[in-house]
């Protein structure tokens, strides 16, 4: 059968399919904003209609998992998505007697005469839940996988019990393998073995991590003393022949630059999911309670009231909060977590990007977290007046200045950053012409280059949405909150 994609693939995917044609172990390096996604699921439905593979398996990190659910429903034809049976991993529901049952269902039935059955795990939980990990190696079980690990950087320590858990119990269970990057050794080109050792062992030319990481660095051997004893150990300290491991690595991979590709539209939005923290989760679980109640209580509610009700809500899940007494409180989240990870997916070494958010906090930690990793980071925002035109020069002039961390207050309008080319929403606010403005700010005439939007969206632990969606969809439907959160109209944004 003759596959058709539901989208027109753009000239670089249409590439990447005819390299990955009769493919059962490929690596698609192609870096953020060049369709890596789309290229998988079209592969993998052509995979499937043509007889090869019966079921799909995509193990990603926590913040990318849930992407692909909306991602099946963009690019997998409308009739096929009927019959698929689809189920994400959730960790919170998975303590449910009727959700173990479903799962346990659906990992281990199936009907040949069915459509294709889609799981979708997260790295985390796979290295550390045993539920996740026997679901998986069930759903592997007598069924031709076509095995997905998203964002395969997640893989690259050999050691780590999650990278054995997969080469040991599912990588041979897997009909068809693929790995997806855009910098697939952002640092140290060792991180490739395993990587492409779960694509096929040996494929590199080496059996072992400690042969191929002999042929590759350069090792210095050391010691030191501790308790009175002697420790010898290596530490590399350069790399040697890296054209060579370029070239094995050509033989089963298809990669791709921003710079190759002249067909991408000038706007790319993504969204990269953040789970509560279970302290999080309590306190967004009992403010929804309260500002269900309060909201309730009143005859008639306006959208000044159902805002601040909203925005108390947003502030628990950027990690800070104010009591009754008025004193701010700020606790751990996983936002700057996620945020890093993007930023090391993205990181070429010269690129810049502008990171957007809405609270004093935001800034501090974003700033402390860049700065700890050693990235050069310019501020626009309330607090830096003095200083904050002078920031902005290093941001366009420096190229060791790689990061502008701004509020849509102080640099959404009338700045011109068109050195970016990734512009992340760490918090958004309610405001629409804020968020107009910034998006404008790395655009500008003349520039040749596409930017890519992210938004980091909080969700709960079951998987269900909160109120950073509900913000980001009125957003980007262009609608104003106001006028959709008088009387009724906030039950939907808060309950």
């Amino acid at each position: 059968m003759q596959y058709t994609p539901k989208h027109k693939p753009w000239k670089h995917q249409e590439l990447a399919l005819e390299r990955l044609q009769d493919k059962k172990f490929f690596a698609l390096l192609m870096q953020m904003r060049t369709g890596k996604t789309k290229v998988t699921l079209d592969d993998f439905v052509r995979c499937y209609e043509q007889n090869q593979v019966d079921d799909l398996l995509v193990i990603a990190p926590a913040g990318v998992y849930l992407t692909w659910l909306g991602a099946i429903q963009d690019h997998v034809n409308d009739d096929l998505v009927k019959i698929m049976r689809i189920k994400a991993w959730s960790s919170a529901k998975s303590k449910g007697v009727q959700e173990k049952h479903s799962l346990n269902f659906f990992v281990n039935y199936y009907d040949d005469d069915e459509g294709p059955r889609v799981f979708i795990m997260n790295i985390e939980a796979l290295g550390v839940v045993k539920e996740a990990q026997k679901a998986v190696a069930d759903f592997c079980n007598g069924r031709r996988i076509y095995c997905v690990i998203d964002e395969s950087t997640c893989i690259k320590n050999p050691n780590a019990k999650r990278t054995k858990l997969i080469m040991e119990t599912i990588r041979d269970k897997c009909e068809y393998r693929r790995i997806l990057t855009g910098l697939i050794a952002p640092r140290d080109p060792l991180d490739v073995y395993s990587q492409f050792d779960f694509l096929q062992p040996e494929c590199l030319g080496y059996s072992t991590f400690a042969s191929f990481s002999a042929r590759y660095a350069i090792i210095n051997k050391k010691s030191h003393m501790k308790f009175g004893s002697k420790f010898n150990y290596t530490k590399p300290v350069g790399f040697r022949d890296k054209e060579e491991l370029a070239l094995r690595m050509s033989w089963h991979s298809y990669r791709v630059r921003l710079a190759d590709c002249y067909d991408l539209p000038p706007k790319i939005y993504e969204i990269r999911n953040v789970e509560l923290t279970d302290y999080q989760e309590r306190l967004y679980e009992e403010l929804k309670k309260f500002a269900t109640a309060e909201l309730e209580d009143s005859s008639f509610v306006t959208a000044p009231q159902a805002i601040v009700q909203i925005m108390r809500l947003h502030q628990i899940l950027m990690g800070h909060t104010v009591d009754e007494n008025q004193v701010e409180h700020s606790f751990e989240t996983n936002r700057i977590k996620e945020l890093m990870n993007i930023i090391e997916e993205w990181d070429d070494g010269e690129s810049k990007a502008i990171i957007w958010c809405s609270y004093d906090n935001d800034i501090h930690s974003i700033v402390d977290a860049l700065r700890r990793n050693g990235y050069g980071v310019a501020r626009f925002w309330g607090g830096n007046r003095n200083s904050r035109e002078q920031e902005e020069r290093d941001f366009k002039e420096n190229k060791e200045t790689r990061f502008m961390v701004a509020t849509p207050a102080a640099g959404g309008r009338g700045r011109t950053w068109t050195q970016a080319n990734l512009v992340i929403y760490f918090s958004n606010t309610w405001n629409l012409e804020f968020r107009d403005q910034s998006e404008e700010r790395a655009q500008g005439v003349g520039k040749s280059n596409n930017v890519l939007y992210i938004d980091l969206v909080a969700v709960r632990q079951n998987g269900a949405q909160t109120v950073d969606m509900r913000i980001l969809k009125a957003l980007r439907n262009k609608i104003n909150m106001a006028s959709v959160l008088s009387g009724d109209g906030w039950r939907s944004w808060v309950i």
